[in-house]
Formats: C-alpha cells, sequence, structure tokens
C-alpha cells in the first residue's frame, strides 16, 4: 500500500494477455485506453475497453459474469441468427468470429478457431489433441470440408 498509485486509487485492472498481448485490434484499443490514462484524457478511451479501477485499500477480487448471457453456444446461437460475423464474448472481452464469418473466408485457418465449420481439418495434428471440438450452429450450412489453405496466409 506503501505505492503513490495504490494510495490515490490509480490502480485498474486489465486482463494483459487479452488487451496488450496479442496482436489485432485489441491491441490498439489497449493503446489509445493507455494514453487516455496517461494523458488525463477519458474521451479517447474505447467506449468498451474492459477495465476496473481499484478504490484506495480495496482488494483485487476475482471478475465475476455479469447478468447478461453467458453461455456461449446460446451467444453464438443468437449472433448466427441474426446474421452477424462475430460477437464479443462477456467473459474475457475477446472479439469471437462464428461460422459465418469462417464459411464466408471459404477454409480452415489452422487456428483452432471457436467455430470452426470445417472441424479445425488445417489445425496441425500435433495441436488438435488440446484444441476444444468446435462449436457450431446447424442448418446454416456448415460445409464441414475445407479447400486448402491457401499457401500465403
Amino acid at each position: 500500500p506503501s505505492l503513490r498509485a495504490v494510495q490515490a486509487g490509480r490502480v485498474a485492472l486489465v486482463d494483459g494477455d487479452a488487451m496488450f498481448n496479442r496482436p489485432g485490434p485489441r491491441l490498439v484499443d489497449a493503446l489509445e485506453w493507455l494514453c487516455s490514462v496517461l494523458t488525463e484524457q477519458p474521451g479517447c478511451t474505447p467506449p468498451v475497453f474492459p477495465v476496473a479501477w481499484l478504490q484506495p485499500g480495496e482488494k483485487a477480487a476475482p471478475l465475476t459474469k455479469g447478468p447478461e448471457l453467458n453461455d456461449i453456444e446460446e451467444i453464438h446461437r443468437q449472433a448466427v441468427a441474426q446474421g452477424q460475423r462475430h460477437y464479443i464474448d462477456p467473459e474475457t472481452g475477446y472479439m469471437v468470429f462464428t461460422q459465418l464469418h469462417m464459411i464466408d473466408r471459404g477454409w480452415c485457418c489452422g487456428s483452432g478457431c471457436r467455430h470452426c465449420p470445417y472441424g479445425h481439418q488445417n489445425v496441425p495434428v500435433e495441436r488438435r489433441s488440446s484444441v476444444r471440438s468446435p462449436l457450431t450452429v446447424s442448418g446454416t450450412g456448415c460445409p464441414r470440408q475445407s479447400p486448402p489453405k491457401p499457401r500465403d496466409v
């Protein structure tokens, strides 16, 4: 508690793995958020940046899910029904592609995506045992067979 930031209530809890360590749009959001904090310009903060501020003397508690939908299968089903190409995972804040996005892409990227309609066909054999089976919505044209992965990807 002797740190000035703790005494002044300037301690923020952010999922560093989700927001700062992975390349992509979240990294830009994290940089904008960090700049807004360091320059004391809150208007620059992305609108839904996942952060919790601790009050002086408050201890960090495990994050809990809010009252919003927290069943990933139901969230995905609703997103697909609405024609959405992605949704935000309420637990992690990650943007997750729906199977519609992957069907439009036209092939399995080999990353082990949560809703891969191709059954993780291009996931390397040595990784397949550590990747969960994909969750898909039936009746939406899931091809299940992927054309070969393009060489330049």
